[in-house]
């Protein structure tokens, strides 16, 4: 597989013409090169571009955005994914719009929208070359102003052009990413001593006390477990803290870090490969949980985890949640 650069562009759109006067040369143009090609739209737009193509279109792979999965990780998986299928291609070509659909909390928002900014650093040496179309018809203004502060260079028809306001990934996230509410003082906390199989027993033990039963408690408790292999003391000696509450709806872990501790904020976004990294544990995460949070702070880094919780009631519609 090629280790060639990684080219995200977006394009914000407001009619069918003006996606198709985007998505058709992009399309052709990868395979005039020979490069496989994917378009993951909308159903609409998949039946748009599928005309427009005629016979041609039995050379493109298709897929309805929203089957990429709710997740960042999950989106990222299926690009990489697609790239993997393709190892003797110089470059693929993915139109990916992203899944901006009806019922999506502000978080999952803020996720998707940290995501757009990250792959420009999780897709780095790819070869992927990709167009993100944002339809200004349906997202939130706001969504579709973050678009060029996620992506380099914005496309309008076959024109390219440098974005004014992109930002790079970190600064990005950080600037985007909601403060994280504090533990709740009901919050179980266990302290790290170095002992891995006591303090995933512990986990067990806790969770299992918060509702959390069956599967659902035993891959969390896994996930936890995972984060803290390989972590130790400080030079000042001091330890990792564990700590766990539930919300309607979900449990909650927290981890904290020591303050020597420096974590990319996008540690685990890419899947594991062959050869284990130390982010593999972030990624089994993250493919597990609702939200995985990595915020630095001068007191150290925080990893907080949110994963659902069939055993406890939904928040009631209308009604506010408690701690975060």
């Amino acid at each position: 597989m090629s280790g060639s650069a990684f080219v995200h562009h977006g394009c914000v759109y407001a009619g069918d013409d003006e996606f198709l006067r985007m998505a058709v040369p992009f399309i052709d143009g990868g395979l005039r090169r020979e490069e496989p090609v994917l378009v993951a739209t909308t159903p609409a737009n998949l039946d748009l571009v599928r005309t427009a193509l005629g016979r041609h279109a039995r050379n493109v792979d298709f897929a309805e955005t929203a089957a990429f999965g709710r997740r960042p990780s999950q989106r990222v998986a299926a690009f990489t994914g697609y790239r993997y299928r393709h190892p003797r291609a110089a470059r693929v070509r993915i139109l990916a719009e992203p899944a901006w659909a009806a019922g999506r909390s502000a978080r999952q928002v803020e996720a998707l929208e940290c995501m757009e900014s990250a792959l420009n650093t999780v897709l780095a040496g790819t070869g992927i070359h990709m167009i993100c179309p944002y339809d200004a018809r349906v997202a939130e203004p706001e969504i579709v102003g973050n678009a060029w502060r996620t992506h380099p260079h914005m496309v309008h028809g076959t024109d390219v052009a440098e974005s004014p306001g992109y930002t790079e990934p970190v600064a990005f996230v950080r600037a985007r990413a909601s403060p994280l509410p504090g533990r709740p003082d009901d919050a179980v906390t266990l302290t790290f001593a170095g002992d891995l199989s006591r303090i995933r027993h512990a986990i067990v033990m806790e969770t299992a006390m918060l509702g959390l039963a069956g599967e659902h408690l035993m891959i969390f408790s896994a996930a936890v477990g995972e984060l803290l292999t390989g972590t130790d003391a400080d030079e000042a000696g001091e330890l990792p803290s564990v700590a766990l509450w539930s919300r309607p709806g979900e449990v909650v872990c927290d981890i904290r870090l020591p303050a020597t501790t420096s974590l990319d904020p996008f540690i685990g976004l890419h899947p594991p490969t062959l050869d284990p990294r130390p982010g593999d544990g972030f990624w089994l995460a993250r493919q597990i949980c609702d939200h995985l949070d990595v915020r630095p702070g001068p007191a150290g880094t925080t990893v907080r985890l949110h994963t659902p919780n069939p055993g406890v009631d939904e928040v009631p519609q209308g009604a506010s949640p408690p701690h975060g």
